[in-house]
Formats: structure tokens, sequence, C-alpha cells
């Protein structure tokens, strides 16, 4: 994956709002989850990280949240402040050369802000951060807007459980295997592929529509383009 680095650790924060009224901090949102998963620099799986925050300020986890994650109130009270959330994590990583992967920068900046606010040391964790949403677009040729993360997996046939889509962990695991496709070539093949002529006319990426180009089934696609690069390896 990376001469680099000796891992990457890719990470999924799930956050809910804080109300105006209890902003003393200055915060709009405060962290709830943390997921994460290890890969090593040939791309193998070497661990997963889940983890439960305890918000400061925030009173309750607010509706859209609750709804969207499946994370309420009773999840949060026996949960860790952020400060012991974020030692945890840093331990979990461990020694060694590290990048920290996300689906666009906005974990990035939750996470130095919040800890800022809350006067919480960084300093245990990897400073490199790499947001792949930015790279998606370009090196998958769609016209530059933003994917979201849904959209990337059915693109690279990637299967989304509903059920526990929007946790930590989940999308972490989501965002690592399309993280390793971008790494390995494999969306470059898959794109190539597309652009001779199952993407024809196809200006926004709906992968719905390429689907039906190749037969209803983009994850067969994706299988015989890996069999023929291992063909070819």
């Amino acid at each position: 994956m990376s001469n680099t680095y000796d891992c990457d650790i890719i990470i999924d924060l799930e956050f809910t709002c804080v109300p105006k009224r209890e902003r003393t901090l200055g915060l709009a949102n405060e962290i709830i989850e943390v997921g994460a998963v290890k890969l090593a620099a040939d791309g193998r799986e070497l661990g997963r990280f889940s983890c439960l925050v305890k918000p400061r300020e925030a009173t309750h986890v607010i509706g859209p949240v609750r709804r969207l994650t499946g994370i309420d109130d009773n999840d949060l009270v026996d949960a860790r402040p952020l400060e012991e959330v974020v030692e945890q994590l840093a331990a979990w990583i461990g020694a060694g050369r590290a990048r920290m992967v996300a689906w666009s920068g906005t974990d990035e900046w939750q996470l130095k802000t919040e800890c800022a606010a809350k006067g919480i040391d960084l300093s245990a964790l990897p400073r490199r951060w790499l947001d792949i949403q930015r790279i998606y677009p370009r090196l998958m040729g769609t016209s530059g807007r933003a994917v979201r993360l849904s959209e990337a997996a059915d693109w690279c046939g990637i299967s989304l459980d509903n059920k526990h889509a929007h946790r930590g962990l989940d999308d972490a695991l989501v965002t690592a295997e399309i993280f390793r496709m971008m790494a390995t070539g494999e969306c470059a093949a898959q794109r190539a592929v597309l652009d001779s002529g199952i993407r024809s006319g196809q200006k926004d990426g709906c992968a719905s529509s390429i689907a039906s180009r190749c037969g209803g089934d983009l994850a067969a696609l994706l299988a015989s383009l890996r069999a023929a690069k291992a063909a070819a390896a």
C-alpha cells in the first residue's frame, strides 16, 4: 500500500449536535463513536478498533443521528470520554510510522477542533492525514463533485449492510476496502473498462446505471477485473 508508512489507520467518526445553549466550548458537534481499521503496508488487515464516546456538552443524541446510526442516549451512559478514547486509540495504533486515512476531511477537522477545545493532547496520534474522498473523483473521472461513501462503495461493487451503515467501524471497513482498491489499481482498471464503453454517457458515475450496462452485476464485473489482474501478474 505504501513504502513510506508501516501502516494506514482508516478512521471513521460519528458525532451528534451540541444544543446552542450548551456550547460553552464553541463546539457545534461532539464525537460519539470512533471506528478504525489498521492496514499493513501490503494491504493486510492488522486489527480493528471500535469505541463509543461520551460527549461532554451534547445532552442527547439528536433524532437524525439516532435514526442514521442507531446510537441512542442509553448507549452512551457508560461510554468513555474522548480523552480516554484518544489515549486508547493511540495505544492500539502503536509505534511505527502510521498515517490516518478518512473519507472526507470532516473527521480530521472534527477530531482536531474538538480536542483543541477540550485540551486533549493529540501528539500520540499520527500527524499525517489523507482524505481519499478528494482523490476518488479524479481517479474515477467523475465531474469532480463530492462523492458519498455509499456511492463509492456501490461504484466499487462493495455490498453495504444498511443495518450497520453509518456506524464507525462498519464505515471504516468500507473505506478501507475502497482505499485498498485505489492503492492496488483496481479502481483504475475499473475506470479503464468503463471508459471503453460501459460508462458511455454517464456524467455523474451513477452506479445503478453502470450496473445495468454490465448486465446488472457490477460486483461480477469487478471480480472479473481482479481475476484478469491476478492472471496477468
